[in-house]
């Protein structure tokens, strides 16, 4: 498989624009083709309703296609830029050029967004590639593969099935490019193992990301766009708000909001929702499970089936800070609400933790945005909003120090699978006083250097 995608690749047959347009558009077909079939799958893998599957993975990834298409030609072109005068007469420029051959390893939360939205920036920089979906999720993946054999020659891309040894050999062999959507943990490994081929690669990994309340927040808006981003999918989004600082003055009259906007989306008792998802398996509800016996106080939801992999949305206060919620990642429907007074504490607690893939700041003051942007490291930020920073292709995506490397969507894919060539190009005519023997050139060479340099 893999020397047949590099004949593949050597044979050029990926660098016309006219070819890659062709890749995207059927891919776009195949896609609309099989919405029905791609969201019953979303559904039985992890209980996705319709609406939110089609926003979160359909229409974002058709979304992601048309954009490319629109600006593939552009993308592609060599940038012009200005040339030393001490090097005249030439001419520079810049050259994207696709990588290669690259590997996409998909994570199971968001199963076909996150999997075929960098294989649209692969496709449309030139490269083959490989793509291998998570175990967990075998009836997206059945779909996805179907969608993959029905849109590309095999030796251009190819469906990888397979546990995680098989993953573990894949990582093994010499990419060009490696992009990985996970944990941390298995980000760190990977990395480790694409750098004893010098491999480069895109991590996008996870992390806890604050969600900041400040007093002169509307507190009905940011009570419904924290509970939106917070159980969409069950909590298992790498941009969800993880765990709520709340302004002591506004503490409790948020969370009596939050807890009626729950009821709100999901009614009194979310397990009968259509509109609340499922966690990914049993392994996962026993995780969450653990979390609730901290010591913390449970004042809303708490209930859980594993048997029906239901997790209800759950809000939890008092919560000691070396309790393991407060230092993992939750990735699910459990939301800590901590109270603050003081913002320069807010900052300092949060210098001290790894980078969070997302930062969320509630509250009107322009001064107290722009404070936190600048002191809190982060992948991203949304103000007065949760989630949406990540979903949309007019901005880059990724993550900072232990929530990732490299960025993603529009544009940014483009850029994540291409290398950029530098290229000068001089003509036969010229000066030679920058050739041996130098003699008393040093004067003139100074010269040029303050006037133009």
């Amino acid at each position: 498989m893999f020397e047949s995608l590099y004949r593949f690749y050597s044979s050029g047959k990926t660098l016309p624009v006219d070819f890659r347009r062709s890749c995207l558009e059927s891919l776009s077909h195949e896609v609309l083709k099989r919405e029905d079939e791609i969201l019953h799958a979303l559904y039985m893998d992890l209980g996705k309703p319709a609406s939110e599957a089609y926003v979160s993975e359909v229409g974002f990834v058709l979304s992601e296609i048309s954009y490319a298409l629109k600006n593939l030609h552009k993308w592609m072109k060599p940038v012009n830029v200005k040339t030393p005068i001490m090097f005249f007469p030439a001419r520079s420029r810049i050259v994207p050029s696709p990588k290669g051959v690259v590997l996409i390893l998909g994570p199971w939360n968001y199963p076909f967004q996150l999997l075929f939205t960098p294989l649209i920036g692969a496709i449309a920089s030139g490269n083959c590639a490989v793509l291998k979906a998570s175990r967990h999720t075998p009836y997206i993946s059945k779909v996805m593969n179907t969608i993959i054999e029905e849109t590309f020659d095999p030796d251009h891309c190819r469906f990888v099935a397979g546990n995680d040894e098989s993953a573990r050999e894949l990582i093994d062999l010499k990419w060009d490019h490696i992009f990985f959507t996970g944990s941390t943990e298995v980000g760190r490994m990977i990395m480790q193992k694409a750098g004893k081929n010098l491999t480069p690669v895109t991590l996008e990994l996870g992390g806890k990301n604050p969600c900041i309340v400040f007093d002169d927040a509307d507190l009905k808006v940011s009570a419904e766009r924290i509970a939106w981003g917070k159980f969409m999918n069950a909590g298992q989004t790498c941009i969800a708000p993880d765990t709520v600082y709340c302004h002591e003055d506004v503490r409790e009259e948020f969370l009596d909001i939050l807890k009626g906007v729950i009821r709100r989306f999901y009614g009194a008792d979310p397990k009968k929702s259509p509109d609340f998802g499922r966690i990914i398996n049993a392994h996962h509800i026993e995780r969450l499970a653990s979390y609730l016996n901290c010591g913390c106080s449970v004042v809303a939801g708490g209930r859980y089936d594993a048997d029906e992999r239901y997790f209800e949305p759950t809000i939890v206060t008092d919560v000691p800070e070396d309790a393991p919620v407060m230092k993992q990642e939750i990735f699910g429907p459990i939301l800590p609400v901590i109270g603050f007074r003081d913002t320069e504490d807010i900052i300092y607690r949060h210098r001290s933790k790894p980078h969070p893939l997302a930062l969320y700041i509630f509250t009107k003051k322009r001064d107290y945005q722009d404070m936190l942007i600048q002191a809190i490291p982060s992948g991203s930020v949304g103000i007065n909003e949760t989630v949406k920073q990540g979903a949309t292709h007019y901005l880059p995506f990724g993550g900072f120090g232990e929530s990732g490397m490299g960025r993603y969507h529009g544009k940014a894919s483009f850029e994540a699978f291409s290398h950029f060539k530098t290229v000068l190009c001089s003509g036969y005519r010229g000066t030679g006083f920058h050739y041996p023997p130098y003699g008393n050139s040093i004067k003139f060479i100074k010269k040029i250097y303050r006037l133009f340099g």
